[in-house]
């Protein structure tokens, strides 16, 4: 049996600015008590010895791909009314899941593994841009990110480059830089669609994917 959610608009505002930047900020998308949930759930998934989908990095990061496999606590994040309008206005009411993906960054100092040879922009769904190019790649997919703890400058976030869906060939990372003119990191703890065509390091939205890094 399944359960009709209510529906919710999505607010025109927010789909201007993703159909602008390639990224949009929706805020309050998810309540005090849900989030509470959320972090205790993934606190027990990072403490556990758990293999199954784990992903771990030389920059401290910890997690798992294919969370809503291991914790049912994930599951009203696949169709938050708050978030789920928006995804299927910018794609379609076609739509699957392709990925589920808990994300855990260390506390201390600032750090970061990227240098200017790997400094980090790109876009996902790799093979698409491979075979069709920055200008001919279609919106195919969107993210999600929901941030459960404080969202601070130094914490780690994924950085999006505004407008960089609509670029038809990779941005220009100055020779002995990490990253492009003015990247811009989510400045509050709110999902952050964002399609394959932004580049940034986790998440982003567009026409065609916008181009992302994180720090």
């Amino acid at each position: 049996m399944s359960t009709l959610l209510p529906y919710v608009a999505p607010d025109a505002g927010t789909l201007d600015t993703f159909e602008r930047d390639g990224y949009a900020i929706v805020r309050d998308a998810i309540t005090p008590e849900l989030r509470d949930r959320l972090l205790i759930a993934a606190e027990r998934l990072l403490a556990s010895d758990i293999t199954q989908g784990r992903d771990q990095g030389g920059d401290g990061k910890d997690g798992f791909r294919g969370c809503l496999n291991l914790d049912r606590a994930f599951l009203p994040l696949l169709a938050n009314v708050a978030v789920l309008p928006t995804v299927v206005q910018l794609l379609s009411s076609n739509i699957h899941l392709l990925s589920a993906h808990l994300i855990a960054l260390p506390s201390g100092p600032p750090r970061t593994i990227r240098v200017p040879e790997r400094h980090g922009w790109h876009r996902d769904m790799y093979g698409v841009t491979a075979d069709l190019g920055f200008l001919h790649t279609p919106r195919m997919a969107i993210k999600a990110a929901h941030y459960l703890t404080p969202v601070t400058p130094n914490c780690g976030l994924t950085m999006f480059l505004p407008g960089s869906h609509r670029l038809t060939e990779e941005p220009v990372v100055p020779a002995g830089t990490i990253d492009p003119p003015a990247p811009s990191p989510p400045t509050s703890p709110a999902p952050t669609p964002s399609s394959s065509r932004t580049e940034p390091g986790i998440p982003e939205a567009s026409t065609s994917p916008a181009i992302h890094a994180s720090p």
